[in-house]
This record gives structure tokens, C-alpha cells and sequence, in this order.
């Protein structure tokens, strides 16, 4: 009777082992995922005019051109704009700071940024 159960804890660990390294597999594999990513942005206000600006950083290989959208939004989380900033293709260990265009500060509490790499190979 001792054996079923031994074989049992066995066959846990494998188990278990195997759902670990996925994971570990998984995880790693997202973080290398994105090569571009966007660093030290702030909300900028000037004059009742407010922009956004940042830091894009490539650490993947060469880039083409990408588009960093900034989307404004009110105290209560309400879309209240967007800009779009067009950056050049980025070089393998290349950062570029960009800057969105000022615009009136209609009650902008807060910001999201996106970026877009243009089209994927099907075409959206």
C-alpha cells in the first residue's frame, strides 16, 4: 500500500515540475516579447496647455517607424483626446525622446500611452 501512494507523490512532482518550467517558459518568453518599450513619461502643463513627454527605448532589433498615441483622459476616466507622435525607425540599443504636440488643457487628469508598430502581416 505504500507504493501507490510513493508512485503517486512521483507523479505529482513531475507534474508539478513540468507546469513550472512552462510558466517559467511562458513569462520569459512575454518579457522578451516587446523590444520597444516607452520609459520616464510625464504630464507636462504650461499656460493652460498641457503634452506629454517620454523616452522610447528599442532593445530588441532594428526598427521600422512607430507611432506612440498618448490618450488623455478626465478625472473620471473619461477618453478626452489623443495625440499621435511619429518616431523614426529605432536602431538595436537605440532611445529617442519624443514630445506630443501642446494642446488645451481641458481637464486632462491622466494618460495612457500605446504603441503601434503599423500593420501585422494580416493586414490589421
Amino acid at each position: 500500500m505504500y507504493e501507490p501512494v510513493h508512485r503517486m507523490r512521483k507523479g505529482a512532482i513531475i507534474v508539478l515540475l513540468g507546469a513550472l518550467c512552462f510558466a517559467g517558459y511562458v513569462f520569459f518568453a512575454l518579457v522578451g516579447s516587446e523590444p520597444v518599450k516607452v520609459a520616464e513619461t510625464r504630464l507636462v502643463r504650461s499656460g493652460g496647455r498641457v503634452l506629454v513627454e517620454g523616452e522610447v527605448r528599442n532593445t530588441g532589433d532594428d526598427t521600422g517607424p512607430l507611432q506612440v498615441e498618448v490618450h488623455y483622459f478626465d478625472r473620471d476616466g473619461h477618453s478626452i483626446g489623443r495625440d499621435i507622435v511619429s518616431v523614426d525607425g529605432l536602431r538595436r540599443g537605440a532611445a529617442v525622446h519624443f514630445k506630443s504636440p501642446p494642446r488645451a488643457d481641458d481637464g486632462v487628469a491622466d494618460f495612457s500611452i500605446y504603441l503601434n508598430h503599423g500593420r501585422n502581416p494580416y493586414g490589421n
